[in-house]
């Protein structure tokens, strides 16, 4: 069994020059910022620019003045459908004002006269007392997904058109027209006359079909819900019903169709039978699917933009918090070349594990999940997450037990987070001397049952991460993985660590939940496939 715990003996009591780490900080936050092409900026209470990026900066088309300049300074609003938004009205306005995200769409106009459309994702800053301090926003470009949309509204709006100008030409062309199926029905939808549309488009002679139903046309589903005798129904209760759906060729394939059923009425206005025009509308139902497609792939890339800020801070606070106090101890070294040695290597060693994490951060919005799948060994995981907590280990005289953990398929990344959220937590919420147990086994069947979303034909690990912490009643076991959920009001955080533990074992196909006792500590158990 693997043992860390980790006691950290200064020889000599420096002083830490607060201001210059606090230097260190901005510095690091700022060359971190920069990696976005998304804008981000800052500001106080007061609306004042704090901190922006170079997004920002590119986007605005001018450097506004820290600390002097408001965030709209320079540019105007309008509503998503183009009408002026006062300033007050903007969502980082109704954040400042009211304390929580707002995060409607809206067109931003730059000093230079450019509009683009933005999902504004403003997020309330609050010092330790509750009070908002400022706001962090983050732009969104949603142009190119906001013009897709608009034009497949107009394309429909301009189908609706077609389809009605085509409607009024209907005896003209009904003749020789190809590109229509146009048929004529009697009361009970047999067919009486068929034209060389219908032969094109449904395959069928008319020596063929003449006389059959129009049922023949609708799949065994839409036969058992009735859809043929309802479309006739109404084509009769109303004059004319249209419908968009699969049907069937003489040959048993499939085609989308637009389908347009008219009552035909005798000079006493007695239905005496129907006319049925059908359109061959594959191509266009493929390419809408494909835009619908395309438009849910360019949402989920904005939501991973949304959670890279989330995790790059989340992820990267120990590794900076190492390069902080290593290089305080530098300095203080700085005439002992031995211990300066030391210190540097640490400071390396953190910044290149920075360097990493960010490299897999931005890997990770850009590539598709399952393309990120590889055989990952656990146990270097761990040692990886142990190695960037040194300080915090170090800090609570902490003792992490592993068992050793078997290598499974997985997202590094993700699995990372995994570990550093959970350590963290139970080192976090803790009174005493936190003591954490580590150690896999293969999982009950019988547990395996118990969890319906997992699946029941496979195999799977079940992970413990036992500490000796505070726990919490049991009653709250699922709660404590919702976002922005805090038992303990009294602890710093955003609530987010547990949810995205559930959403990185979600994204593993697995199962995460907990068993605590307050005040007797807790087993977090993660069932993951093998």
């Amino acid at each position: 069994m693997d043992r860390y715990t980790g006691i950290f003996n200064d020889p000599e009591d420096s002083a830490t020059d607060d201001r210059h780490i606090s230097l260190i900080k901005e510095e690091y936050f700022s060359r971190l910022m920069e990696f976005l092409p998304a804008v981000i900026y800052t500001c106080d209470a007061q609306g004042k620019i704090t901190y922006y990026n170079k997004a920002a900066s590119a986007f605005w088309g001018f450097s506004p003045e820290i600390g002097t300049d408001l965030y709209f300074t320079g540019w105007r609003a309008y509503t998503i459908e183009g009408q002026p938004l006062p300033s007050d009205q903007t969502p980082m306005a109704k954040t400042l004002q009211y304390g929580k995200p707002f995060t409607e769409e809206i067109i931003l106009e730059n000093a230079q006269g450019l509009k683009r459309y933005i999902q504004p994702l403003p997020k309330p800053i609050f010092n330790t007392s509750g009070t908002l301090i400022g706001v962090l926003n983050m732009h969104i470009d949603i142009t190119q997904r906001y013009q897709l949309r608009m034009q497949a509204l107009e394309n429909e709006r301009k189908q609706e058109l077609y389809n009605k100008k085509v409607q009024s030409r209907y005896e003209k062309m009904i003749d020789e027209v190809q590109d229509y199926a146009i048929i004529m029905l009697d009361k009970e939808g047999n067919i009486i006359s068929w034209n060389k549309g219908a032969e094109k488009i449904k395959g069928y002679t008319a020596d063929e079909i003449t006389g059959k139903n129009f049922r023949e046309f609708y799949f065994q589903n839409d036969l058992e819900n009735k859809l043929p005798d309802m479309l006739i129904e109404e084509a009769f209760l109303k004059g004319r019903v249209v419908h968009e759906g699969w049907r069937r060729r003489k040959d048993n394939s499939r085609f989308w169709a637009s389908v347009v059923i008219t009552a035909v009425h005798d000079d006493e206005d007695n239905v005496v039978g129907f006319t049925k025009v059908t359109r061959d509308l594959t191509e266009r139902k493929l390419s809408e699917e494909r835009i619908k497609q395309y438009t849910t792939e360019l949402e989920q890339k904005n939501k991973a933009l949304e959670q890279y800020a989330s995790i790059a801070s989340h992820d990267l606070q120990e590794p900076i918090r190492k390069v902080e106090v290593f290089t305080g101890m530098l300095k203080s070294k700085i005439n002992s070349p031995e211990a300066a040695s030391v210190y540097a290597d640490k400071i390396t060693d953190a910044t290149q594990r920075m360097s990493k994490l960010i490299k897999e951060i931005l890997q990770y919005t850009r590539t598709t999940a399952e393309s990120l799948f590889e055989d990952i060994n656990l146990n270097a995981t761990l040692h990886n997450v142990i190695t960037d907590m040194e300080l915090i280990i170090n800090d609570k005289n902490a003792v992490i037990n592993n068992s050793g953990l078997p290598e499974i398929k997985g997202i590094s990344i993700q699995l990372y987070q995994l570990f550093y959220n959970l350590i963290s937590n139970s080192i976090k919420f803790n009174d005493s001397t936190p003591v954490i147990d580590i150690f896999s086994e293969d999982a009950p069947v019988a547990e395996i049952a118990a969890f319906k979303q997992l699946q029941q034909d496979i195999s799977y690990y079940k992970f413990t991460i036992r500490d000796n912490g505070r726990g919490f009643d049991n009653k709250y076991s699922e709660r404590i993985f919702e976002m922005f959920e805090r038992l303990d009001n009294s602890a710093k955080g955003t609530g987010i660590g547990l949810a995205l533990c559930r959403k990185i074992v979600e994204n593993h196909h697995g199962h995460i939940t907990a068993i605590s006792r307050e005040n007797s500590g807790t087993d977090v158990l993660i069932y993951l496939p093998k």
